[in-house]
């Protein structure tokens, strides 16, 4: 997938209401069937917290969607009961605010299966993941990050450091419509059209870095292609992943020490390591390489930048960076590119 094909993502939530409206009178269907003709069961949370926020009209069929149980839950228009009164209405017996699932299931959806086509393009690009790092440590690493505003917009933030001093060198922000939603394991079709804009900013400004530290997963990724992972392969950069926690793989976290790693292991292999990054929390963070890096240059290079808080640096005032700006632009104003020597002049 290139960087055009990024912004031309499927549209999820026109694809599940068409689905939703497949359901006949007297029928109902669930969260995770629904989940599952959109191409992956592991969408169906966000199809749930979907359906009881969207734009409702009086010919939706969303109230014949219940949960797994058969319970009915929730409803955008009204609450469980009127939402039982609708489908009761319609011939569906229900008791005890549930439904009899097996009796009343609709599952012949007619779906292009756009989960199942995203999750095609990450096994592709896993395929193209090099993990072979370079030997020395870069001089410039960037922290990328991204924030979220009610308003269906994104402010991806980019933060530049000289990794021998610990000195920012530059930051700036982006801000866009995000138009594909949060599902656990599909950030990347989520985030990554704001960080090609980020990093598009920097590189025209002569401000591009070695290496990139993305919040998100690299290879430690149920295929192999988290964030960190996928966004290297795209703009074929080094990257490594840092994340608060893992999509997949072993690691024992009994009695961390400080600074101590410990491997993750995915089918025996060491994909990544868990960092006790402080003395005040004993939750640790998890990194691994994305693309162009391997296990020890990540650690190598988040260590140097661990100083005393949870996040290396350049991710620290990423996320401080991408906030700030999300509040300033829903208050009027605006973020823009500078440099300094100290990290709180992105913030001022």
């Amino acid at each position: 997938m290139n960087a055009q094909e990024f912004r031309d993502l499927p549209d999820l939530e026109r694809e599940l209401l068409d689905l939703v409206g497949q359901v006949p009178p007297g029928r109902v269907s669930t969260y995770g069937t629904l989940a599952t003709a959109l191409g992956n069961a592991v969408a169906a949370r966000w199809v749930g917290h979907f359906l009881l926020h969207h734009d409702h009209s009086a010919d939706c069929s969303c109230h014949r969607i219940v949960r797994v149980d058969g319970t009915v839950g929730q409803y955008v228009a009204g609450g469980s009961d009127a939402k039982s009164r609708r489908l009761e209405s319609e011939g569906v017996e229900v008791r005890g605010a549930a439904v009899d699932v097996p009796r009343y299931r609709f599952d012949g959806f007619r779906s292009t299966l756009p989960l199942a086509r995203l999750t095609q393009v990450q096994e592709d690009i896993a395929t193209r993941i090099s993990l072979r790092g370079r030997r020395t440590l870069p001089k410039r690493v960037a922290g990328v990050d991204v924030s979220y505003m009610a308003c269906g917009e994104g402010v991806a933030a980019y933060v530049l450091f000289e990794l021998e001093t610990g000195r920012q060198l530059w930051a700036t922000t982006v801000r866009r419509p995000v138009r594909f939603p949060y599902i656990t394991s599909y950030l990347s079709f989520r985030e990554i059209p704001l960080l090609l804009d980020v990093l598009e900013a920097a590189a025209s400004t002569d401000h591009r870095a070695d290496l990139l530290l993305v919040d998100g997963s690299g290879v430690l990724h149920p295929r192999g292609a988290g964030i960190a992972a996928h966004l290297g392969a795209v703009v074929s950069m080094a990257t490594i992943g840092v994340t608060k926690k893992i999509l997949c793989g072993s690691v024992d976290l009994k009695d961390m020490g400080l600074l101590e790693s410990r491997p993750v292991r995915v089918d025996g292999k060491a994909l990544g390591v868990a960092i006790r990054p402080t003395a005040r929390s004993s939750r640790p963070i998890f990194v691994s390489p994305g693309h162009k890096s391997n296990v020890a240059l990540a650690e190598a290079v988040v260590r140097r930048l661990l100083l005393g808080r949870r996040l290396p640096e350049p991710l620290y005032w990423a996320d401080r960076l991408s906030r700030a700006a999300a509040r300033n632009m829903r208050s009027g104003h605006s973020v823009a590119g500078r440099g300094g020597s100290s990290p709180s002049l992105a913030l001022q």
